[in-house]
Protein backbone atom coordinates (compact mmCIF):
# COMPACT_ATOMS: atom_id res chain seq x y z
CA UNK A 1 0.00 0.00 0.00
CA UNK A 2 2.59 2.53 -1.06
CA UNK A 3 -0.14 4.84 -2.38
CA UNK A 4 -1.87 4.88 0.98
CA UNK A 5 1.31 5.85 2.83
CA UNK A 6 2.25 8.76 0.57
CA UNK A 7 -1.31 10.05 0.29
CA UNK A 8 -1.63 9.96 4.08
CA UNK A 9 1.63 11.89 4.46
CA UNK A 10 0.35 14.47 1.97
CA UNK A 11 -2.96 14.65 3.86
CA UNK A 12 -1.19 15.28 7.16
CA UNK A 13 0.89 18.06 5.62
CA UNK A 14 -2.18 19.65 4.02
CA UNK A 15 -4.10 19.36 7.30
CA UNK A 16 -1.28 21.16 9.13
CA UNK A 17 -1.29 23.94 6.53
CA UNK A 18 -5.09 24.15 6.75
CA UNK A 19 -4.88 24.37 10.55
CA UNK A 20 -2.30 27.16 10.40
CA UNK A 21 -4.48 29.14 7.99
CA UNK A 22 -7.58 28.62 10.16
CA UNK A 23 -5.74 29.69 13.31
CA UNK A 24 -4.49 32.77 11.51
CA UNK A 25 -8.00 33.69 10.35
CA UNK A 26 -9.55 33.06 13.76
CA UNK A 27 -6.81 35.09 15.43
CA UNK A 28 -7.46 37.92 13.01
CA UNK A 29 -11.26 37.95 13.22
CA UNK A 30 -12.07 36.85 16.80
CA UNK A 31 -11.19 38.34 20.13
CA UNK A 32 -12.18 35.44 22.42
CA UNK A 33 -9.34 33.21 23.51
CA UNK A 34 -11.47 30.01 23.45
CA UNK A 35 -11.88 30.18 19.68
CA UNK A 36 -8.14 29.91 19.02
CA UNK A 37 -8.19 26.13 19.33
CA UNK A 38 -11.80 24.94 19.16
CA UNK A 39 -12.98 26.44 15.86
CA UNK A 40 -9.91 25.55 13.75
CA UNK A 41 -9.80 22.10 15.33
CA UNK A 42 -13.37 21.39 14.22
CA UNK A 43 -12.72 22.57 10.68
CA UNK A 44 -9.47 20.67 10.36
CA UNK A 45 -11.09 17.50 11.71
CA UNK A 46 -13.76 17.75 9.00
CA UNK A 47 -11.05 18.45 6.40
CA UNK A 48 -8.99 15.47 7.63
CA UNK A 49 -11.96 13.07 7.64
CA UNK A 50 -12.98 14.10 4.13
CA UNK A 51 -9.41 13.75 2.87
CA UNK A 52 -8.93 10.41 4.61
CA UNK A 53 -12.10 9.00 3.06
CA UNK A 54 -10.98 10.19 -0.37
CA UNK A 55 -7.55 8.60 0.16
CA UNK A 56 -9.20 5.36 1.24
CA UNK A 57 -11.38 5.22 -1.86
CA UNK A 58 -8.45 6.05 -4.15
CA UNK A 59 -6.28 3.40 -2.46
CA UNK A 60 -8.98 0.74 -2.80
CA UNK A 61 -9.54 1.58 -6.47
CA UNK A 62 -5.81 1.52 -7.22
CA UNK A 63 -5.37 -1.76 -5.35
CA UNK A 64 -8.18 -3.59 -7.16
CA UNK A 65 -8.00 -1.85 -10.56
CA UNK A 66 -5.92 -4.63 -12.21
CA UNK A 67 -8.46 -7.24 -11.05
CA UNK A 68 -11.36 -5.13 -12.28
CA UNK A 69 -9.73 -4.62 -15.68
CA UNK A 70 -8.92 -8.34 -15.91
CA UNK A 71 -12.53 -9.28 -15.08
CA UNK A 72 -13.91 -6.73 -17.57
CA UNK A 73 -11.59 -8.02 -20.31
CA UNK A 74 -12.64 -11.65 -20.02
Amino acid sequence: MNYFFWLTVALLILTAIFYIVCVSLVYYWHEKRATYVIIPLLYTFEFFITGFLMISVISIVLQYLPDILKAAGS
